[in-house]
This record gives structure tokens, C-alpha cells and sequence, in this order.
């Protein structure tokens, strides 16, 4: 079984770069992580946010799966953001676009291990196992991935979440 926890938390803003997830294709994901590398994304995001770790997610970067429409619908816009720093100014605003995540609450996975496997071993479960047993549904608010400082993506200790948006059935 996959720790989890419910938490709830306000709405906040994320500034970041999305692309088209066009199906389940797990590479998908994978390729648009490392043309935002490429193309020097992480490098603006540390001169935005100073370092410093987002004041709700408490993580240095996230991936967000903008499925607050449909949910079922597993063709989405997907972000790589942080969240927008408190002196956010519109710097690199042609490069970027600002996204609000409503205040929800949400069931937190923890996933360790290698990325993207050990987020779609908690994916799979949290929809698979944990959700049709739970007594929640899924919210009409976006999925995430909670990534930390520490995170290396490699190692089998590396640590990160997936966090479900849920309600009460």
C-alpha cells in the first residue's frame, strides 16, 4: 500500500510552460521535461522564485495535469510550473502563462523511487485501488506532481507526490 494523506489548501497562482498531452503516453511527459531543460526553463525558475520553495506545495517545481474540466478525460493541457512568486512582475511573460489552482482538497501520495515509474506506480493505485474504495471522488480541480528540492528523479530513495483533488460522494 502507498502512504497517503488528505490535506486541503487555498487557492494559489503557478506560473509556468504547458503542453498538450494528446493520451496516456507516459513518454509524452518525459519529452516535454527535457525540452524544458533544454530550452532553459528550470534556469528562469530559479531566478524567479529565488530558491525558495512555493508557500503551499512546499516544493520547488510541479507538474500539473490540468483535468479540472473532465477528469476522465485524459487529454490535457500539462504545465511545469512553480508558484508564482509573491514579487512576480511579468518578467519572461512571453515565455510563461500564469495558471490558478483552486483551493481544494486533496489526497497526497507519496511516491519514492525513480521518476516517472514510481509516480505511475502511485497514480495507478490511487485510481485503481484507492479511489473507488474511498468514499471521494475525483474534484473538478487539476492533478499534481509535487516535486522537491532533493529530487533527483534516480535514485531508489527519491521522494516526491502525486496529489489527487477529491470530494466527499
Amino acid at each position: 500500500m502507498i502512504k497517503h494523506r488528505v490535506i486541503e489548501k487555498p487557492a494559489f497562482n503557478v506560473i509556468g510552460k504547458k503542453t498538450w498531452i494528446s493520451s496516456q503516453d507516459n513518454d509524452l511527459f518525459g519529452q516535454f521535461w527535457v525540452q524544458c531543460q533544454e530550452e532553459g526553463l528550470f534556469k528562469i525558475f530559479e531566478q524567479l522564485s529565488s530558491n525558495l520553495l512555493g508557500a503551499q506545495t512546499k516544493s520547488s517545481t510541479l507538474g500539473i495535469s490540468c483535468v479540472e474540466k473532465d477528469p476522465a478525460n485524459r487529454s490535457f493541457y500539462y504545465i511545469i510550473a512553480i508558484e508564482k512568486p509573491a514579487g512576480y512582475a511579468g518578467q519572461h511573460a512571453d515565455e510563461l502563462e500564469i495558471y490558478h489552482v483552486p483551493t481544494s482538497q486533496w489526497v497526497v501520495f507519496e511516491c519514492v523511487g525513480k521518476v516517472p515509474e514510481a509516480i505511475v506506480k502511485s497514480e495507478i493505485y490511487a485510481f485503481t485501488e484507492w479511489l473507488p474504495s474511498s468514499g471521494y471522488e475525483h474534484a473538478k480541480a487539476p492533478e499534481m506532481e509535487v516535486y522537491f528540492p532533493e529530487n533527483d528523479g534516480i535514485s531508489a530513495d527519491n521522494y516526491c507526490e502525486f496529489w489527487l483533488p477529491v470530494i466527499k460522494k
